[in-house]
């Protein structure tokens, strides 16, 4: 018995087409007292008809040094630079505009080492700092800090100098990451030896 083989036409359809989507911004505020304390950014798929455009939202200006009479000095340590202007206050700290506590996350040897001078000189309460710091770590930039307000003192009263000096606080640490060699993994460390 010779079966016929049953052959299936198929229809030809257009499938409907999706439509496009587009990425979409979603902005949420925190709100406190009429201030923004905090902006999130989500981005999320959203079909066209639904897209928004939303406003652009600039970003947030960087504490500029204070006006009037101010006292600069920098300090390195490693990678880390820190620009510092003393200017004549109450006191008051600020490292790429958090307070001092914020930025150094209340480690207190970081903090003692970058209040050093100030202390050393008994001038704690009387000037306000502020700090520029970027490059390194935080480690490295709160020695930096400490060696810039040692030498925005100096440019205050040159008289503190002796003080600064005993205490080691005007000189600019010169160990720095040593380069890499050829031939070897780092500046030091070579590849594993195989025996065989």
């Amino acid at each position: 018995m010779i079966e016929k083989k049953k052959t299936k036409k198929t229809k030809k359809t257009t499938a409907k087409k999706k439509p496009k989507k587009v990425v979409g911004v979603k902005v949420e505020k925190v709100v406190i007292k009429e201030e923004v304390v905090s902006v999130k950014v989500l981005q999320k798929e959203v079909p066209v008809s639904q897209a928004k455009i939303v406003d652009f939202i600039p970003k947030e200006k960087k504490a500029s040094p204070p006006k009037g009479i101010k006292y600069y000095g920098t300090g390195r340590r490693k990678e880390a630079v820190a620009k510092v202007w003393l200017s004549p206050g109450k006191g008051d700290f600020a490292i790429n505009g958090k307070s001092l506590l914020q930025y150094f996350c209340g480690r207190k040897l970081l903090e003692f080492q970058a209040l050093r001078p100030l202390v050393v000189t008994n001038t704690q309460g009387s000037y306000d700092v502020f700090v520029e710091a970027f490059g390194g770590g935080v480690p490295g930039q709160a020695v930096a800090v400490s060696l810039g307000i040692a030498r925005a003192l100096l440019v205050v009263s040159p008289d503190f100098r002796v003080k600064l000096k005993r205490e080691g606080l005007l000189r600019r640490d010169p160990r720095m990451k040593e380069r890499k060699k050829y031939g070897l993994k780092r500046a030091r460390r070579a590849f594993q030896y195989t025996k065989r």
